[in-house]
């Protein structure tokens, strides 16, 4: 599996970068794109759990 580069919206991506910098949000999320993984990662699997029901 090849990492693809994907553009994100610059104020979503500001967005991001602030709330990484509170608190230990830095540590569970070390980089942006660490943080968009999980977040798309999790929102998938939610939707995958609706999709069950």
């Amino acid at each position: 599996m090849v990492d693809a580069s994907v553009k994100l919206d610059s104020e979503l991506k500001k967005e991001i970068e602030e709330y990484l910098s509170k608190g230990k949000n830095r540590i569970e999320f070390p980089s942006v794109k660490n943080f968009v993984d999980k977040a798309v990662l999790k929102y998938l699997r939610e939707v995958r759990n609706e999709r069950k029901k």
